[in-house]
């Protein structure tokens, strides 16, 4: 298999895809017109995809994901029925231009040698986020965070670079393969992520961690083990690395803080937005507009809010229909791939566990870029469709070596002497 991969092309296609995705940090960095310049490097990118779909010779793939991302963004459109402001118009541009964008890069097929480069790419991401993080890092309200050309990340935000890249490194861990070099980097990200002083971002490596596992997991027996050691490393956690970390981020982390603080009153906030959305039929179903804002009593001072949560957030300015396409978006990236390609549903449920904590607006590339991956389709390239005849060609040259004749009779490794003589031959 490896030597069939390696005849496969490397098209361009796969390695500007490559650019985008290594590139998604520049999206905290903006230029005096207010675009940011992971922007600007998408706008070549987008074209040149949208311009060779023109030229391109194979069936357009379309899948599940697409579909729901069509109708998750109608939904979004149809939400300027009820605010059409400017700042609401340029939202709604935002989400269209990024399943534009997803669609130019998924709707045609990438041979299994470019799906791995796009896998290496996550790992790649990874190291460069922990630079960016350790050694490059800045503060957040005395959080660590990462500032690129005087471009400020929150420290949430900035946790969910890590997710699908640490889902990339979890598929090689547990299938042995690439260990030296994933399982230092899955622990400095999460030491990384420890730094941020994010409680969801920690809580959504966890549950890409535990999904990996259990996607991963051959029989029920190792799946015990591995959530076993999983619930040890959160004891050691607790128990031995809280206490020496910063003063401040240990603070945040003990569940005394939580519970003092209500999540940063975000609880009180989450009942007071589903409290006000209930009040009215329509604006249940149909949402208050893409760029809606709370406004509540906080302190005794009267404040617009947002609910740092996706599913309430998108309940609020979408409705009860646009919260149920969100919804089938995600459960569809995750269906799609959960056998074939588990680390991106993994990704997926630890995108959806930061989501309790973190609007998806679309600026949150992490999320679209994941739904991107999710939404991508391969194919062994017509060389490979000799895979089969290779396979077993290099199997009747590996039995003749050892005095074997592989027949219609016999290919399951039975030699005729060996069957007069009582005995079996394995193959």
């Amino acid at each position: 298999m490896q030597a069939m991969q390696e005849k496969e092309p490397m098209g361009i296609h796969c390695i500007l895809a490559m650019i985008y995705f290594l590139a998604v940090p520049l999206t905290i960095t903006v230029n005096s017109a207010g675009d940011s310049f992971l922007k600007l490097l998408t706008l070549p990118i987008g074209a040149f995809f949208l311009v060779t779909l023109f030229f391109y010779k194979d069936k357009l793939e379309l899948n599940s994901v697409h579909t729901f991302l069509a109708l998750f963004i109608i939904s979004v459109v149809a939400t300027l029925f009820v605010d059409g402001s400017a700042v609401s118009v340029d939202y709604v541009m935002g989400y269209i231009q990024n399943a534009g964008l997803m669609f130019c890069i998924t709707l045609r097929k990438y041979n299994s040698r470019e799906i791995k480069w796009l896998e290496n790419a996550q790992i790649v991401l990874l190291g460069i986020m922990i630079y960016l993080g350790l050694f490059e890092g800045t503060t957040y309200a005395d959080r660590t965070t990462i500032e690129i050309f005087g471009g400020t990340s929150d420290p949430n935000y900035f946790c969910g670079f890590f997710v699908f890249p640490i889902a990339v490194c979890m598929k090689y861990i547990i299938k042995n393969s690439y260990r030296w070099i994933c399982l230092p980097l899955v622990l400095l990200g999460i030491y990384t992520v420890i730094l941020s002083g994010s409680r969801g971002g920690l809580l959504a490596v966890i549950a890409t961690i535990a999904a990996s596992v259990v996607v991963y997991s051959k029989d029920f027996v190792r799946l015990i083990i591995a959530m076993a050691a999983l619930v040890a490393a959160a004891v050691v956690f607790w128990t031995v690395i809280l206490p020496i970390l910063p003063e401040n981020i240990a603070a945040r982390m003990s569940v005394e803080a939580v519970i003092e603080s209500r999540g940063t009153s975000r609880v009180d906030i989450w009942l007071s937005m589903l409290q006000t959305i209930k009040e009215s039929t329509w604006e249940l179903f149909l949402g208050r507009g893409i760029d809606a804002h709370h406004t509540m009593l906080i302190g005794g001072t009267e404040q617009d809010v947002v609910a740092h949560n996706n599913f309430i957030q998108t309940l609020y300015n979408q409705g009860i229909i646009g919260l149920l396409l969100f919804v089938g978006l995600s459960a569809s990236a995750i269906l799609r791939n959960i056998r074939k390609r588990g680390y991106i549903a993994a990704g997926m449920i630890g995108i959806l566990t930061l989501a309790m904590s973190l609007t998806l607006n679309p600026s949150i590339k992490p999320f679209w870029n994941l739904v991107m991956y999710a939404g991508l389709s391969f194919t062994l390239n017509p060389a490979a469709g000799k895979g089969v005849e290779v396979k077993n060609e290099a199997a009747d040259k590996r039995s003749r070596e050892r005095g074997k004749t592989f027949t219609d009779g016999d290919r399951h490794g039975w030699r005729r002497e060996d069957l007069i003589n009582g005995k079996r031959q394995g193959r």
